[in-house]
C-alpha cells in the first residue's frame, strides 16, 4: 500500500470519528427530549484486492446513521394510550358525578329526603301548628331544590362532553395534517437509501398523541410512509388524508326529551364516525350511557316520591276539612313517570297556603241525603233561571233539611244520578235517559259542585236526583295522614322484583345507586391505573432500546475522541514520511 493510500485511510478515519462525535453530541443534547430515539453510527471496513498480498484494508467508512427503536413496542404503547385516554375520560366523569351527588354527606338528596320525612313526623305531633306545616313545606322545597340542582349538574356534565368534542376533533385534524407532511418528508429522504430519523421521531410522537384521542391502526409501507385507520376507515394514506367533521344529531331520550347532540363523521365519505377507543369514545359513553344512567335513577326516585306522597295526600284533609289536594305537582296525572328530578315541584295549593297540607285523614264515610236539581226546558216561557245549566256550578248540600251545610269532600265516583221527567212522572214507553260524566255534566268532588254542560234533550225538562257519600273529616287535630306519609320512609316502594313487588325503601334504593356509582368509579380508576402501568412497562422497554444513556454516550465520546486523535497522528506521520521521501 502506498503512502497516499495510507493518507486516505487516515482521512476516512478522521471523517468517521467526526461523524461519531457529531451523532454522540446529538444524542447527549436530546437526552431529555420526549420521543427522541437514540442514533447510532454504522461503519464498515473498506478493502481492495491486491494480487500479491490478498485483500488490503482501505480504512473505514460510514454506512448510515441508524435510529434505534422497536416498532412493536410503539404499537403496544399506542394501544395502551388509547385505553388510557378512554378510562381517563370515564374516570373523570364518575369522579364528577360522585361530587355532584354529595353522598354520603349533609348536602345531598338522601340527607334532605330524610329531613323531609322528619318534618312530616314532627307535623304528626301537632298537626294544627302552622309552624310545623311551614317546616314541611320548607323542607319539601329544599329537597326539590336539591333534586333540581343535582339534575342540572348532571345535565351540565353530559353537555360538557358535547362541548369538549369539537376541541379534540380540531386537534386530531391538526395531528393528521402534520403526519401527512412527515410522510412526505420520510419518503423524500429514504428514497435515497437514507434514514429519516428525526422525521420518524416526530411522526411517532404525533401518532402516540393521536392514539390518546381515538383508537388507531398504523401500517408502514416500503417507502416508510404510514397508513392510519380508525374504526375501519382510512384517515391517512401515502397520498390521501381526510378530516373528521362535527355535525349535530337529533336524539330522543327515554323520558321523551329531544336533545341535539354532537355527532362525528368523516369529511369525504360522510359516514358517521363512532370511535372505538380513546378519549372520544369515553366522552361518547359518558354522554350516552353513564351520565344518563344516573339521571334516570335520580328521575325514578323523584317520580316515586311524588307518586307515593301524592297518593296519600290527595285522600287526606286540610285544616278546613277539604280533601283532594296533591302535595307535589303531578304534572301529568295519567303518566306520573313524566315527573323528573328536574321538574319536581310543589302543587299550587300547598305552595299558596300551608293550611292545605293534608295531615288528617277520613273517618268512616257517611251517607248524605238527596239533592234534586232541575234541568230546564230552554223554550219555556218565561225562561226559567237558577237551574243546573248555566255559567256557575250548583253547590250540593249535605241534606235538603240543612241547605247551609255544603257537601264538601264528596267521595269520588260515589254520586248516583237518577234522571226523571218533570215532577217525577215517567213517560210511558220511554227509554231511561243516561247522562255521562264529562260529556253531559261535571262534578267537582272536592268542592261538591255540579254543572250541566248543555240544556237537556228534546226540549224536555228533567229533574236530576243525587245520592252520594261524603268522607268523614277527623278534625283539624287529625294526624293519621301525616303519620302515613312519614312512614313512607320505611315503606317498600322501589326496585320491584320479578312479580312487580317493591323490595327497597327510598333510602335503600338511592344508597344502592350511590354504591353502584362508587363501584363504577373504582373500576374505572383501577382500569386506568392498570393501563398506565402497562404503558409505563412498554415505555421502559422502549427506553432501554431508544433512550439515551449519558454514561454510554460519554464512553462513546471518549472512544471517538481517541480515534480522531489517532487518525490525526496517522496523517501527521504519513506527512513526515512524504517529506522525507521528497527530500531524498
Amino acid at each position: 500500500m502506498s503512502l497516499m493510500s495510507v493518507l486516505s485511510v487516515g482521512n476516512r478515519a478522521l471523517q468517521a470519528s467526526q461523524m461519531g462525535i457529531d451523532v454522540t453530541g446529538q444524542n447527549i443534547s436530546n437526552a431529555g427530549v420526549e420521543g427522541y430515539s437514540r442514533k447510532r453510527v454504522n461503519q464498515t471496513s473498506m478493502y481492495a484486492y491486491d494480487s500479491t498480498y490478498g485483500q488490503m484494508g482501505l480504512g473505514a467508512r460510514v454506512v448510515n446513521v441508524e435510529r434505534l427503536r422497536n416498532t412493536f413496542l410503539d404499537e403496544q404503547i399506542r394501544k395502551q394510550n388509547s385505553e388510557i385516554g378512554y378510562f381517563a375520560a370515564v374516570s373523570s366523569a364518575f369522579d364528577r358525578m360522585e361530587s355532584i351527588l354529595h353522598e354520603p354527606g349533609d348536602l345531598g338528596v338522601m340527607y334532605y329526603m330524610d329531613e323531609f320525612f322528619n318534618s312530616w313526623q314532627n307535623l304528626s305531633n301537632n298537626p294544627e301548628d302552622v309552624a310545623a306545616r311551614t317546616l314541611v313545606r320548607t323542607n319539601a322545597q329544599i329537597m326539590i331544590d336539591t333534586f333540581r340542582k343535582t339534575a342540572l349538574e348532571l345535565s351540565n356534565l353530559r353537555e360538557q362532553q358535547n362541548e369538549q368534542m369539537p376541541m379534540h376533533v380540531d386537534r386530531i385534524n391538526q395531528i393528521t395534517a402534520q403526519i401527512m407532511n412527515l410522510n412526505q418528508e420520510v419518503a423524500a429522504v429514504e428514497i435515497g437509501n437514507q434514514h429519516a430519523n428525526d422525521s420518524r421521531d416526530r411522526r411517532e410522537v404525533l401518532l402516540k398523541e393521536l392514539s390518546q384521542y381515538i383508537d388507531i391502526n398504523v401500517i408502514e409501507n416500503d417507502m416508510g410512509m404510514v397508513t392510519v385507520t380508525t374504526a375501519g376507515h382510512v384517515l391517512i394514506a401515502p397520498s390521501y388524508k381526510q378530516n373528521i367533521e362535527v355535525n349535530t344529531i337529533k336524539r330522543e331520550l327515554e323520558d321523551g326529551t329531544v336533545v341535539h347532540d354532537i355527532g362525528l363523521r368523516f369529511s369525504d365519505s360522510r359516514i358517521d364516525f363512532i370511535p372505538t377507543g380513546g378519549q372520544l369514545r369515553g366522552m361518547f359513553d359518558n354522554r350516552d350511557v353513564y351520565v344518563p344512567e344516573y339521571q334516570k335513577k335520580l328521575d325514578e326516585l323523584a317520580a316515586a316520591i311524588v307518586k307515593a306522597v301524592n297518593d296519600i295526600h290527595v285522600e287526606g284533609y286540610n285544616l278546613q276539612g277539604v280533601s283532594g289536594f296533591h302535595f307535589f305537582d303531578p304534572i301529568d296525572l295519567k303518566n306520573p313517570g313524566k315527573v323528573t328530578a328536574s321538574t319536581i315541584a310543589l302543587s299550587a295549593a300547598v305552595k299558596s297556603n300551608v293550611h292545605n297540607i293534608a295531615a288528617a285523614t277520613a273517618l268512616q264515610a257517611v251517607t248524605d241525603g238527596r239533592n234534586t236539581i232541575a234541568v230546564p226546558n230552554p223554550t219555556a216561557t218565561p225562561p226559567v233561571t237558577g237551574y243546573a245549566y248555566g255559567d256557575a256550578p250548583i253547590q250540593l248540600m249535605q241534606a235538603p233539611l240543612n241547605p247551609d251545610m255544603r257537601a264538601y269532600n264528596v267521595i269520588t265516583d260515589s254520586v248516583v244520578i237518577t234522571v226523571k221527567t218533570k215532577d217525577g212522572i215517567a213517560i210511558p214507553g220511554s227509554i231511561p235517559l243516561v247522562l255521562e260524566e264529562g260529556k253531559d255534566y261535571v262534578i267537582d268532588y272536592t268542592l261538591g259542585t255540579f254543572q250541566m254542560l248543555h240544556d237537556g234533550y228534546d226540549n224536555e225538562e228533567f229533574d236530576i236526583q243525587f245520592n252520594y257519600f261524603r268522607g268523614g273529616f277527623e278534625g283539624p287535630g287529625g294526624n293519621k295522614n301525616a303519620l302515613a306519609i312519614a312512614e313512607l320512609r320505611n315503606a317498600m316502594t322501589m326496585t320491584p322484583d320479578g312479580l312487580g313487588n317493591p323490595t327497597a325503601t327510598f333510602t335503600e334504593y338511592f344508597s344502592s345507586v350511590v354504591g353502584r356509582l362508587g363501584l363504577n368509579s373504582s373500576q374505572a380508576m383501577s382500569n386506568l391505573e392498570t393501563r398506565v402501568f402497562l404503558a409505563a412497562q412498554y415505555e421502559t422497554q422502549q427506553d432501554a432500546i431508544a433512550g439515551v444513556s449519558l454514561d454510554e454516550e460519554m464512553a462513546n465520546l471518549i472512544k471517538y475522541q481517541h480515534t480522531y486523535t489517532a487518525a490525526a497522528r496517522l496523517i501527521t506521520t504519513v506527512d513526515r514520511m512524504l517529506d522525507t521521501l521528497l527530500n531524498m
